[in-house]
C-alpha cells in the first residue's frame, strides 16, 4: 500500500509548497496528493484552497500576485512534477477552469511521469480519461447506495480505475467489490493511529494521510 502526503509535510514549509513536497518524500512518502488551480494569468498551481490569504479568489489573482499574498513562491504543476520526477502524483482537478492547462501538461508527459488525476466533478475526471495519458480516479465522499451507479460511466474507460474514498465512507465489502470489478482503492481522511491501522487492514492501493506518525513513517525535523 502506497503512502501519499496530503499537500506535502506541512512541518516547516507552506503545504503545497516544494519545500513540504521534499519533506514529506524525505519522510517515506512515496506519493503527493495535491490541488490544482488556475490563475488570472493562466498558470495551473498547487494551491489547496479557493481563497488566499487576502480572501481574494486564486482565480481573480496573478500567479505573482497570490505568491505575494502567501509569503512564498507558489509551485506550478509542471515546476513540482518536474522537481520530483520518481515521486507518484495524485492532483485533485478542483474546477473546470484548470483543466485544460492540466490536460495539455499530460500530453506532453504522455506516461513518463506516475500521474492519477482525480476530481469530485465526476465529468472532469472523464474527460482525462478520454484523453488517454494519464490515469484517473473519482473522488467519492458519500456512501453510494448502489456502487454500480456510480461506476457506470467509468466503465467504458480504462484508463478510469481509482476511487478515492473518504474515510467516513467506506468499510470493507464496499472496498472488496469494487476491487472484484477492477478498481483501485484509495482512502484520504483518517485521522487517528487506530484509523490509520484499520485503513492497513483494507484492501487499499494507497493511503492519503498529512499524519507521518500515524502511518507509521518518522518525519525529518523541521528545517531550520
Amino acid at each position: 500500500m502506497r503512502l501519499i502526503a496530503d499537500r506535502g509535510l506541512a512541518r516547516g514549509a507552506p503545504e503545497n509548497s516544494l519545500g513540504a513536497f521534499a519533506a514529506a518524500l524525505s519522510a517515506g512518502f512515496q506519493g503527493i496528493k495535491t490541488e490544482v488551480r488556475l490563475t488570472a494569468d493562466g498558470e495551473a498551481v498547487l494551491f489547496g484552497h479557493r481563497l488566499s490569504c487576502n480572501g481574494l479568489p486564486v482565480q481573480a489573482l496573478t500567479r505573482a500576485e497570490l505568491s505575494q499574498a502567501q509569503g512564498y513562491l507558489v509551485p506550478t504543476l509542471s515546476e513540482a512534477v518536474d522537481a520530483f520526477p520518481e515521486a507518484f502524483w495524485m492532483v485533485t482537478l478542483t474546477a473546470g477552469a484548470a483543466a485544460p492547462a492540466v490536460f495539455s501538461l499530460l500530453q506532453q508527459l504522455g506516461m513518463r511521469r506516475e500521474i492519477v488525476i482525480t476530481s469530485l466533478r465526476h465529468e472532469l475526471a472523464l474527460r482525462a480519461a478520454e484523453l488517454g495519458t494519464s490515469e484517473c480516479g473519482l473522488t467519492v465522499c458519500h456512501r453510494p447506495a448502489a456502487l454500480n451507479a456510480l461506476l457506470y460511466a467509468a466503465m467504458p474507460h480504462r484508463r478510469l480505475r481509482s476511487l478515492i474514498w473518504d474515510y467516513e465512507a467506506v468499510d470493507a465489502p464496499l472496498l472488496q467489490q469494487a476491487n472484484a470489478l477492477g478498481f483501485r482503492n484509495y482512502v484520504y481522511g483518517a485521522q487517528s493511529e487506530a484509523e490509520h491501522m484499520l485503513c492497513h487492514s483494507l484492501a487499499l492501493r494507497g493511503l492519503i494521510t498529512a499524519s507521518p506518525e500515524c502511518a507509521g513513517l518518522t518525519p525529518p525535523p523541521p528545517l531550520q
